[in-house]
């Protein structure tokens, strides 16, 4: 008798802290949901109109919109800028911060202050460092063409250059982004046991072996959450876009989302600009549920 009671006060006193659990997060629960989930099943929901923004949602017209987006080829030729803006932002600010982290790391002197100096232009705002960096492109007086005139090379036009444009937007990245990928890098870095580098070290290991069995095998959990967390901004990318191009030269960098985002605004069609933003959802979210697997079952 004394055990079932004892067992109906840890049961009793278990569901009353989670119950004032939850009455602490259901504000924020709430939130979340009215307003991420909801207007993303409005956003599906009306994909399925032709909009009138009189009579709203409008005519329904089933597939039509979807119909409309898989048949433009400037749909296709916005998702392989999107693929493109990837492959760039990978290979030019993704893997950089954990290289320079892994160095900084490495070093016994000075590493306070490489540390500050890389961080400093990370905790500048965006659009700020954005326009410095747009001057320094820039093709009549920026700082970029003054340097290949010291050494008698010819200007060049940069970001009005398709061949040009993807390097100089994401080259920036290596400050604006690097700096606070970096330090968190470096702090993941701080959890490995230095044990292990030192028996490591006793055994003969050189300075490349123990990055790959020591250094990356203790941080790829964190690799792993920050490069599901790049893939889905790059995707996703609009902001980087209006501010660097507009979408040019010649909607070289026109991106999905820059489409629908003048498609809605220029245009006024909102129905298609609300199916591709679907399209676009959908697409990040089946490949993020797959790029984690994979990540998975790389980590077991």
């Amino acid at each position: 008798m004394k055990e079932n009671k004892v067992m109906k006060k840890r049961r009793k006193g278990s569901w009353t802290k989670g119950l004032g659990a939850w009455m602490f997060l259901l504000p924020a629960v709430l939130l979340f949901v009215l307003t991420k989930y909801i207007p993303i099943l409005m956003g599906m929901f009306i994909s399925f109109f032709d909009i009138d923004i009189v009579n709203l949602p409008g005519k329904f017209c089933g597939l039509n919109n979807y119909i409309r987006a898989f048949t433009d080829a400037k749909f296709y030729s916005s998702m392989w800028h999107n693929v493109k803006f990837m492959i760039y932002s990978f290979t030019m600010n993704f893997w950089p911060p954990i290289v320079a982290a892994i160095l900084v790391n490495e070093m016994r002197k000075s590493k306070l202050a490489f540390r500050v100096l890389y961080f400093i232009p990370a905790v500048a705002p965006g659009l700020a460092m954005t326009v410095i960096w747009k001057y320094f492109w820039n093709p009549d007086y920026g700082l970029a063409n003054y340097l290949l005139s010291l050494f008698g090379m010819a200007p060049h036009a940069w970001l009005n250059d398709p061949k040009l444009v993807y390097f100089c937007m994401h080259f920036s990245g290596l400050v604006i982004v690097g700096g606070m990928n970096m330090l968190i890098y470096l702090a993941a870095l701080q959890d490995v046991p230095q044990e292990l580098y030192e028996s490591a070290m006793l055994e003969g290991a050189g300075f490349f072996k123990r990055i790959r069995y020591i250094t990356l095998p203790c941080i790829k959990g964190i690799v792993a959450s920050m490069f599901l967390l790049s893939f889905t901004g790059v995707f996703n990318a609009l902001e980087q876009v209006l501010m660097w191009t507009d979408g040019g030269p010649y909607g070289k960098t026109e991106t999905l989302l820059s489409y629908a985002y003048k498609q809605a605004l220029s245009s006024l069609d909102y129905s298609y600009a609300i199916t591709m933003a679907t399209i676009v959802f959908l697409v990040t979210f089946i490949l993020t549920v797959i790029i984690r697997k994979i990540l998975a079952r790389a980590e077991d």
